[in-house]
């Protein structure tokens, strides 16, 4: 019994000693933390404004940073839209991969030309998907035009592996921009951290040409629960209906109407129930956050005053969805369900493209643009 006694009285102070020194030491063996990082952001700043608006981007990466990606900065220079997107393809090749972009200034766009059949002409868009599917092949018949013809497989799909989205007011000649993108970031950190809100309800205008199928755009409407639809036959869709409704508070309005990249156009066919332009979108104090524009052409930004980034640059707005060409978003769901799913814009675009009943090989899909920080998200 003593023999035990004496054993267990030099054991205890071992495993004291043991337990003090792996406390010391296993600290140092510890594997390193896994990363919480959400991916790499590539932010391209325009370099002739870059110096600028050099606290704002400081404030937008840190807060990109908080978000959870890793940012890169570059200030970029070239012209050319196929030096852009080999840029792109290279970062998407590193180990970390690429999430997406974010376009800052006047930045390269390409161009693609189709046959408009009721107008028997050419027409030419600006085409974001040539930035984000990056192993399609863009075939340019014409290289003497520099705009694009087809767009096909190449070595690998139609959609896209990343998302953009642009951040330039230059192409519009009533406000001042270098006030435009201060005002801009201001709001963009002001709505990230808490100080720009709205309720979490939306508004989803359907003007003449599109109520027959109300129930099926609301239907489509899978981010909010509270909704106010304005359509016929229960309410009168007119252009001053409209502009008195942009003064309402919501935080995202979805708008069905003819337009053209300056105006859009009330009543059947377009006609008859009035015209709300650029100056009007400029003048009306709008109080909603996030816009989608099912408004052919509204999203051309190679147009000066062109409605998309009226919206985005008058008051409160962060980011605008809408066509460069004839047409906008069908099924929409593809894109409102990843945003109530917390999901980046930038995310819920390039996941809307993977739909394959309206995919990039739709003509009315073709054209989609985002404009503003595809980083945001709604609450």
């Amino acid at each position: 019994m003593r023999k035990q006694l004496k054993a267990i009285l030099i054991i205890i102070p071992l495993l004291i000693a043991v337990a003090i020194t792996l406390t010391i030491v296993l600290p140092y063996f510890k594997p390193p933390p896994t990363t919480s990082s959400l991916g790499v952001v590539r932010i391209y700043v325009n370099n002739t404004i870059a110096g600028s608006i050099s606290n704002e981007i400081d404030q937008y990466e840190q807060d990109v940073i908080s978000q959870g990606y890793t940012v890169e900065i570059i200030n970029w220079s070239n012209t050319d839209v196929t030096v852009l997107r080999n840029n792109l393809i290279n970062a998407s090749n590193q180990p970390a991969g690429l999430e997406g972009a974010v376009l800052i200034g006047d930045l390269p766009a390409a161009f693609l030309q189709y046959y408009d059949i009721p107008w028997s002409k050419n027409r030419t868009y600006p085409c974001d998907l040539f930035l984000t599917d990056l192993d399609g092949q863009w075939v340019d018949n014409d290289p003497t035009d520099g705009l694009f013809d087809a767009h096909n497989n190449g070595t690998g799909d139609l959609y896209p592996e990343i998302w953009i989205g642009r951040i330039c007011p230059e192409s519009l000649n009533n406000i001042d921009h270098l006030t435009a993108y201060q005002d801009y970031f201001a709001r963009n950190h002001a709505y990230r951290t808490g100080q720009l809100t709205r309720p979490h309800s939306q508004l989803v205008y359907i003007d003449d040409d599109w109520s027959a199928w109300t129930s099926e755009w609301l239907g489509d409407m899978t981010a909010y629960s509270n909704i106010t639809s304005i359509s016929l036959p229960t309410t009168t869709t007119t252009a001053a209906d409209y502009k008195n409704r942009l003064t309402q508070v919501y935080e995202f309005i979805h708008v069905f109407v003819h337009s053209w990249p300056f105006e859009h156009l009330f009543g059947p066919g377009g006609s008859g129930e009035g015209k709300v332009n650029y100056t009007d979108i400029l003048n009306i104090d709008t109080k909603a956050l996030f816009y989608n524009l099912f408004a052919c052409s509204a999203a051309n930004f190679s147009y000066t005053n062109n409605l998309a980034n009226q919206y985005l640059f008058s008051n409160n707005t962060l980011a605008v969805v809408g066509s460069s060409k004839e047409g906008g978003m069908t099924m929409s769901s593809y894109f409102y369900t990843p945003l109530n799913q917390s999901k980046t814009f930038g995310e819920a675009m390039r996941l809307w493209y993977w739909n394959p009943l309206h995919g990039p090989s739709d003509p009315d899909s073709i054209g989609m643009t985002l404009l503003g920080d595809p980083l945001l998200t709604i609450y």
